[in-house]
Formats: C-alpha cells, structure tokens, sequence
C-alpha cells in the first residue's frame, strides 16, 4: 500500500510538471556568444527559446540599440550609448567571457533583434531600461518603440518588461492590449494591488518568492516569470511553483537530461 501511494505521489508531481510546462525565456539572448548580441539571440532561437529577452537604449543619432549598460565597458569597449553614433558603437568588438569560453560580437540594433525574433518564431521580450524619452520621467519616446513594433507587425507579438512603472502605465493607457510584466523582486508584494489594476504579469527575481505567491498572482488573472534561472534543479522547483514562465541563460530539455 505504502509503495502504490508513493507511486501515486510520483505520478501526481509529474503530472504537475507537465500540466506547468513553463515556456523558457532567453535571457539577453542567451548565455552563448556576447549578451544581447545577433549571435547570442540566434543561438537562443537554436536552444528552442521561444522567447528572447533583451534590454533597449538609444544611441546619440537616436537609434535603438539592444545594450543593458550605459556603456560599453563591461563588453570591452570604450563608448557612451547616449554619447555615441549608431556607426561608432558598430565599429567597436565587444568582448566577454561566458562560462570559460571568449567571444566576440558587435553591437545590435533593435530592427535586427525583431528580424532574428521573427524570422526564428520566437516573442520578443524587450525590456525598457532607462533612456532618453522611456524612463521614469519621460516617455515621450514610447510611440516611437510602438511605431518600430508596428513596422515589422509585432505589437501583438512582444512582452514589455520594466521596473518602471509610469512606463507601464502609459502603454497600458495608451495600447491598452499588449502584453505587459512588471520587473520586481523582494518587494513585489508592495506592487501587487497595481499589478492587478493595471493586468500587469510579473517577473520576480528568484529567492524572494514562493508558491503561495505564484498562486496569489494566479488567482489574480495574472501570469508570473522568475529570473533568472540556470540550475536543473532550481529549474524543477520554479515548475513545481507554477511559474508560467523561467528566464534563463543556458537551461534547455537537454540540459535537465545531462
């Protein structure tokens, strides 16, 4: 009796994994080539991400460009995204050390990101650092992101992601059905009422939550992501959660196998 009860627990915990199957979100691309680069986003979409993060910022000539630092100096280089040309920033090769193994690349624009997206089925998801005309005192450069999504017939195909709120809530004022996630982590119970408000999904950094919060989200209507994630084991126990959704930088099925 105590064995078939045992198997019935087993059968139950993997069922629930299979019934979860949270989708797998490349983090700046992926851990595999320099981040939030054209290599690193083509070898998500190579690894079966079928949603590839990345972080945006405009240049000096006012284009915008996938980089989560101001500069480029953590990546080599030498350069001011504010204070530098789309030409400038190009010219320069970037450097980083991942997991032991050195790569370079150069840096890519938005436009080419949403190409890479589309043209290998994957969801953008485009995170909205602080810059010129999107940031927590300005959004005057919004509509311009928007038209950018509407050139290439994206709109209802990307994920906004931010922590800033007044972002969030212009683009739910004014483009009231796309999809949206608030960034937060150890305070996020702080935001959950205008989370709600505002239908807003969430993405909590890992070790500040647990079900009871994937559940209250839930219950909300609302969907819940975790970054970022690259542990097998850390991987099993965000699905159990029921997270809907597990950023990562080299996690894949293969991975779990090994």
């Amino acid at each position: 009796m105590k064995r078939a009860l045992t198997f019935i627990a087993a059968a139950a915990t993997a069922a629930a994994l299979l019934a979860s199957n949270p989708e797998l979100v490349g983090h700046r691309g992926s851990g595999y080539g320099v981040e939030n680069t054209a290599d690193s986003f083509r070898k998500g979409i190579e690894l079966g991400y079928r949603y590839l993060e990345t972080d945006i910022k405009f240049t000096k000539d006012t284009i915008l460009v996938c980089s989560h630092d101001d500069t480029t100096e953590r990546l080599g280089g030498k350069l001011a995204l504010a204070d530098a040309t789309l030409e400038q920033l190009q010219a320069e090769e970037l450097r980083q050390n991942r997991n032991g193994i050195d790569y370079t690349g150069r840096i890519c624009t938005f436009d080419e990101y949403l190409d890479i997206c589309r043209d290998g089925g994957a969801i953008p998801v485009i995170e909205l650092k602080y810059t010129a005309g999107i940031n927590r005192n300005d959004t005057s450069n919004i509509p311009r992101l928007i038209a950018i999504l509407d050139s290439k017939g994206m709109r209802d195909k990307c994920v906004i992601l931010t922590s800033q709120k007044n972002c969030l809530e212009y683009i739910r004022s004014n483009y009231p059905g796309m999809t949206l996630q608030f960034l937060t982590g150890k305070y996020w119970a702080n935001h959950f009422d205008w989370c709600v408000e505002n239908r807003l999904d969430v993405d909590i950094q890992k070790g500040h939550f647990d079900k009871e919060t994937v559940d209250k989200f839930h219950n909300a209507g609302l969907k819940v992501n975790v970054w970022t994630v690259n542990d097998p084991e850390e991987v099993k126990a965000f699905t159990e959660m029921g997270c809907d959704f597990i950023t990562t930088d080299r996690y894949t099925e293969k991975t779990a196998n090994n």
